[in-house]
């Protein structure tokens, strides 16, 4: 029989991730509370998986949910708005039912605090594009169980994603983590004037994007030598940032209402052209990095 994921949440993320499961041969059931959200979902499913797959849109949890053996909740990252869903989720779906949050902040022990069966919820967290990013972060709560990563693991094989496991429900797991550690010195580097926005950009794409794409940051270390790693760290570490609030050019662009691409400014000024442009590029240049990762594998 074939297998049934429900899709909660059908916006950019839900939407994708709905197109994943469907192009690889799941039965899929997308829900959302707007009629609008689930006809742009399904411009989206139907551009990933083709027009011919049937999926199911409904307004109704219920019916999305009923029958399904893997639920993916991609809604608002608010801990109350997912603690209910997964209590009205949990009152549809059977006991063995496979349930996944697609959050990247809110803890998954808070997610699964106080249902019955809170063992079985685990983090499924991928990230933008969707059907285009290679990896996916599987990430433990307290409550969850071997079992539960090991049928997560078995998920990601089938539809293709290479997945980490995260074995602490800390904020913003791995990938943000790292992420934003880097985001919060790029800022202060603009902030403090020792170099412009595109400059800054142009740093990171033309030198430490190439070379995170063939080795990560630990085994780059081994690379250049522990001992220099150790006497650069004792000159550098004590002059980064260690800002802990939000960068104040991030927060005066957001009082000017300078969101970035959903606006038409933020850093940099955005038409329909450069948008997707540049996201074409975007898009491009990790299929690129993925083909030779696999490549680099399969040697």
């Amino acid at each position: 029989m074939q297998e049934k994921v429900a899709v909660v949440g059908a916006g950019t993320m839900g939407a994708a991730i709905a197109g994943v499961f469907a192009s690889r041969g799941y039965k899929v059931a997308v829900y959302s509370r707007s009629e609008r959200t689930l006809d742009e979902a399904r411009v989206t499913v139907e551009r990933l998986a083709g027009e011919d797959v049937l999926v199911d849109y409904t307004g109704s949890l219920e019916q999305c949910v009923s029958g399904a053996s893997i639920v993916s909740e991609n809604v608002a990252e608010d801990v109350h708005v997912k603690q209910q869903i997964f209590r009205d989720v949990e009152d549809v779906v059977s006991a063995d039912c496979l349930l996944t949050t697609n959050t990247s902040s809110v803890p998954i022990t808070a997610i699964a605090e106080g249902l019955r069966h809170p063992e079985r919820v685990v983090g499924l967290h991928w990230f933008n594009p969707a059907a285009i990013m290679p990896l996916v972060e599987i990430v433990r709560g307290e409550f969850t169980t071997d079992e539960t990563v090991r049928r997560t693991r078995a998920v990601c094989v089938r539809i293709g994603k290479e997945a980490i496991e995260v074995n602490q429900d800390i904020a913003g797991f791995v990938v943000n983590r790292l992420q934003y550690a880097m985001l919060r010195e790029a800022l202060y580097l603009v902030e403090k004037g020792v170099a412009s926005v595109e400059d800054v950009d142009r740093a990171v794409e033309t030198t430490l994007a190439p070379r995170w794409s063939a080795s990560g940051p630990l085994q780059l270390m081994d690379l250049a030598g522990l001992d220099v790693v150790e006497k650069v760290s004792g000159i550098l570490m004590q002059s980064l940032s260690r800002d802990t609030g939000t960068s104040a050019i991030v927060r005066q662009l957001c009082d000017e209402q300078a969101f970035g691409i959903k606006s038409g400014r933020g850093f940099y000024q955005w038409t329909a052209d450069s948008i997707a442009s540049t996201l074409r590029r975007r898009d491009e240049t990790v299929q690129i990095l993925q083909k030779h990762s696999a490549s680099k594998t399969a040697r």
